[in-house]
Parts: C-alpha cells; sequence; structure tokens
C-alpha cells in the first residue's frame, strides 16, 4: 500500500503516483473559527475496502473526512463530488483521495498539534501523520463577515422559467420527494448546514414562488392576499442553519431580454401560477405596487429590511426595463439596494444611479475597470461573479478543468481589487437534459452548474473540491482584512502578489502556499 499526502490545491488523477519527496504526513496550517482541508491519497496494486479513518491527537478540533469521486466523460475526466459515506472500495492500480477537513473553534488553543491519522482497510491499517499549526486569529462568522457570498440555489423553484417547458424540479426528481413534505425540509436544512461551512451567506429568496405556494390569493377587485407563512418558514429555517448574512430577493424582470415582470396571476381555468406581465400594462402596475409595498413592510416588521437586497433583472441587455423596475423598487422599498449580474457593458451608463451594487463577470470587469472604479469612488458597491464565460484559463473561473488555484484566489483578487462579494449562479443546476452547463457528457462548461451534488441516499448534498477551494478563498479575505485593519500595506502587497487581477495571478502552488504562510505569520505579528 502506498500512502502519501497533497495540499488541497491539487487535483487528483486515478492513475498518480507519489512524487519525488511526497510522504505519509501533512502540515496543516488552520485559524480558529475555520476549516483547513488537505489529502491522503491511497493506492495499492491489490483492490481493497476502506473501513474506517480515526483520528488521533487531535481532539481539540473537529476532524472529517470524504472520499473524492470521479466523474467520467467522454474527454477527460474530473475528481471532484466529496461523497458522504464511511466507507468505499477502491480498485486496483487506482488513486483514491481521501479528503481530510479540521475545524477549529473560537476557543481552541493556539499551537502546533501532532496528530495520526489512521487508515482502516481490509489490506491492514495504515498511518500518516498530520502536523496542525493552529494561529491565534480568529476569523468572523458567517453573519459577521466582511466577504459575502451569494449561490442560487434551485430547491423551491428554478432560478429562471424555461419557456419552452416545464419547470424543472431538481429535489423531485434527484430525490423522490414532493415539494415542502418532510423529506424535502431535511434536505433544504442540509443545504443549509453546506452553505454555513462553506461561508455562503447570501440567501437567495425565491419570494414570488413562496408566495404562490404560500396561499396567496386575488379578490375579485384585483387586491392580493399575501400570505408569509410558508416565506418565514423557510427564511427561518436558513437563518438558523445557514447563519446568513444578507437576503437576495428574487429578480423582478425576466432576464435578459426585460419588456416583461414575473408576478403571481390565475391562469385561464382559474388557477394562481407565476406569470410574466408587460412591463406598462395596469396588470403589471397594480402587481408592482401592491407586491413590493407588502414585502417592504412584511421585512420592516420581521426586522431584515436592512439586510434585503433586492435582484431587478439578470445580466441586462437594454436599460429601459431595469430602470422602470428599480423606480418602482425605490418607491415603495425605499432604502433597499438593488443589484445583478453584469455580462453586456452597452447598457450599462444608463443604470449608473440605478444600480447600487454592481457585479461583473471577471472579464467584463477587466475590460472596463475605468468604469466600475467610478462608480465606486462615487459609493456604489461591488461584488463579482463567473459563469460559463470566459472558457479560456487565463481567467478565473470554477468549471471542471480549471485550476483549483482559480477558485483560492478569488477572494484575493476580490481583495486586491476592491470587490466585497462574489455571486455564483449553479449551486445545484442538476439538468440531465441541459447539454450546457451540467454533466451531459456534450457540456461544454462543465461542472459549472454542480458546486455541489444530490446525495439521495443520506438525503443531504455532497460538496466539491471547488467549493473547498472557494470556502477557503472566502476565509483568506478575512484574513487578509484583518491584517489591513492593522498593515494595510503589506496587507495589499501580500494579496497584490498572490492576485493582482482576475486576469493576473500566480500559478503555482508552492508560491501560493509561501505568500499564504507570509499572511499567517504578519497576523501572528499584530494579533
Amino acid at each position: 500500500m502506498k500512502v502519501w499526502c497533497k495540499s488541497s490545491l491539487c487535483y487528483v488523477e486515478p492513475d498518480m503516483e507519489p512524487g519525488e519527496g511526497e510522504e505519509g504526513k501533512f502540515t496543516l496550517r488552520a485559524v480558529k473559527n475555520g476549516y483547513a482541508s488537505c489529502q491522503i491519497l491511497v493506492r495499492s496494486e491489490k483492490s481493497f475496502r476502506i473501513r474506517e479513518i480515526r483520528f488521533e491527537g487531535l481532539e481539540q478540533v473537529d476532524c472529517r473526512y470524504h472520499f473524492q469521486e470521479t466523474i467520467e466523460f467522454d474527454k477527460g475526466r474530473f475528481q471532484d463530488p466529496l461523497s458522504n459515506a464511511c466507507q468505499t472500495d477502491v480498485k486496483e492500480n487506482y488513486t483514491q483521495s481521501i479528503w481530510v477537513t479540521v475545524f477549529a473553534g473560537e476557543e481552541s488553543g493556539a499551537g502546533t498539534k501532532e496528530g495520526v491519522i489512521k487508515i482502516v482497510t481490509d489490506l491492514g491499517t495504515f498511518e500518516t501523520g498530520l502536523t496542525l499549526v493552529l494561529y491565534n486569529c480568529c476569523i468572523p462568522s458567517n453573519r459577521e463577515a466582511a466577504f459575502v457570498t451569494e449561490y442560487w440555489m434551485n430547491t423551491v423553484n428554478f432560478w429562471f422559467r424555461y419557456p419552452d417547458r416545464k419547470q424543472p424540479d431538481f429535489i423531485r426528481d434527484r430525490y423522490g420527494c414532493e415539494k415542502y413534505g418532510d423529506k424535502w425540509w431535511k434536505i433544504n436544512r442540509a443545504i443549509a448546514e453546506n452553505m454555513k461551512e462553506n461561508r455562503i451567506n447570501v440567501l437567495f429568496v425565491r419570494t414570488h414562488d413562496l408566495l404562490l405556494d404560500g396561499g396567496t390569493t386575488i379578490d375579485e377587485a384585483g387586491n392580493y392576499h399575501f400570505r408569509w407563512e410558508l416565506f418565514d418558514r423557510w427564511l427561518d429555517l436558513f437563518i438558523k442553519y445557514a447563519d446568513v448574512k444578507l437576503f437576495a430577493g428574487y429578480h423582478l424582470v425576466v432576464q435578459t431580454e426585460g419588456k416583461d415582470v414575473y408576478m403571481i396571476d390565475r391562469d385561464e381555468n382559474g388557477e394562481y401560477e407565476i406569470v410574466i406581465s408587460p412591463i406598462g400594462s395596469e396588470k403589471t402596475k397594480r402587481w408592482m405596487e401592491q407586491f413590493l409595498t407588502a414585502l417592504y413592510a412584511h421585512l420592516t416588521e420581521r426586522g431584515i429590511r436592512d439586510r434585503w437586497y433586492q435582484h431587478i433583472e439578470d445580466e441586462p441587455s437594454e436599460a429601459a426595463s431595469y430602470c422602470y423596475a428599480r423606480e418602482q423598487v425605490r418607491k415603495y422599498m425605499p432604502g433597499i439596494l438593488c443589484m445583478d449580474a453584469i455580462d453586456n457593458q452597452n447598457p450599462m451608463k444608463d443604470l449608473q444611479q440605478q444600480m447600487d451594487v454592481w457585479i461583473p463577470r471577471v472579464d467584463i470587469y477587466e475590460k472596463n475597470r475605468e468604469f466600475y472604479d467610478y462608480r465606486m469612488g462615487q459609493g456604489d458597491g461591488r461584488w463579482i461573479y463567473t459563469c460559463c464565460e470566459p472558457h479560456h484559463h487565463n481567467y478565473m473561473n470554477k468549471m471542471m478543468g480549471f485550476p483549483l488555484l482559480h477558485n483560492r484566489l478569488l477572494g484575493w483578487a476580490c481583495f486586491t481589487n476592491h470587490f466585497s462579494g462574489f455571486l455564483h449562479w449553479g449551486y445545484n443546476f442538476w439538468d440531465p437534459e441541459d447539454i450546457y452547463f451540467g454533466l451531459n457528457r456534450k457540456n461544454i462548461c462543465k461542472g459549472d452548474g454542480y458546486i455541489v451534488y444530490p446525495d439521495k441516499e443520506n438525503g443531504s448534498v455532497k460538496g466539491s473540491v471547488r467549493m473547498i477551494s472557494t470556502r477557503d478563498s472566502a476565509q483568506d479575505y478575512e484574513l487578509l482584512k484583518l491584517l489591513a485593519d492593522r498593515n494595510p500595506k503589506k496587507a495589499f502587497e501580500l494579496a497584490g502578489r498572490a492576485a493582482g487581477r482576475f486576469n493576473d495571478f500566480v500559478w503555482d502552488e508552492k508560491e501560493f502556499e509561501q505568500i499564504y504562510g507570509e499572511l499567517l505569520e504578519e497576523l501572528n505579528k499584530v494579533l
């Protein structure tokens, strides 16, 4: 049996052999209230079963493990999902990665701790050493974090509406359960817990669907009677288990093409559903006034109004529709900030004073830095996002096949360039029919919609190595801010060395690890 270790920044191939100098021990650096991960690799000429992983000497911290799984495509294979199973079978001459994650609580004592990890198999028990170096700095909780992360998770409904086929229900299709049943709520709790662990602290809220499914009605005079019980129950679950900082309300205007808004109405059979209604119609006007007024009042009553951001239109291609809906929010929800993803710079000049938080795609920002830097100078906020484009590796992205360092460095580039958040659309886009974003063998943007994977057996979700790298990136941002609060010159010098731009960053994992180590040592000096 061969046993050796690698960092969390390395992709592992099933035919990988130990490199020169690689051995069965690893030094893992961690901070309080933070997670840290590494990989143990095992390989044998005989097939075997891993029956248990034991941690010894690390009692002060929480230790867990996941077996990395492989996804096969016609061209290429990727080890990305992280199984929730306690045991696994390993084929002969196959390199199995075991992801080890350590969480150190706020009360954990700083210092160096020597541990042993035992891999119990039917070929015997094998050991690897783990030296944990816990630094005396503590990152804030998700609710108190400086950096925010939003993923569009699809449980209540899909994030946009197909014009040509029935809306998919990923939870029903992958888990075999109906919406709002006991099993459905259990899966949502598992997603909330996954969000907390991975520092996803912005909750994407399908406001319209929660109100529709909650029993909202319209009387004969056209007055809406909104029911908030389901909306509140869903929010409360994520507030409790995800440690949410902000809420992001579902888009008001149909994405990209504009011209219409989403609203609740009756169909030709008198059944309530989500429909689209043209901007300028009397029905649209009545909906926007009543819906936004009621939403604002309810958020105020709940005490979360100041934490609510409103999406207007995803990736707007023209300004008129966006400006219309923004004015409605300004009129009926005064003080609420609006934000959206941007993949087209053309209408942006006319969205000044309309968009409060700009979220350009990485390449859109780099090609239009002067515009976004100007808007920041005018007091606007800004996040960044990645998506199916750009395809080339000189820009950071989260698709399979891109280096894991891309994910890890997102937070560093955000810090260097004064971005305070990150948005990604595809938390669980589990659509087998889609040939662009998911895991179909013909997919162009492999994995862009699979940041987590369904786990029907356990009623949960499987994480991914890309998600872990992005989690670490969000933690790094908090560490850079902690240093900047005391020594901004050094913080920005380190961040700039690692990632000066979203298309200008280090490519060598060891070079990054050195910079990260310098960051931790600098924090030790000032804390």
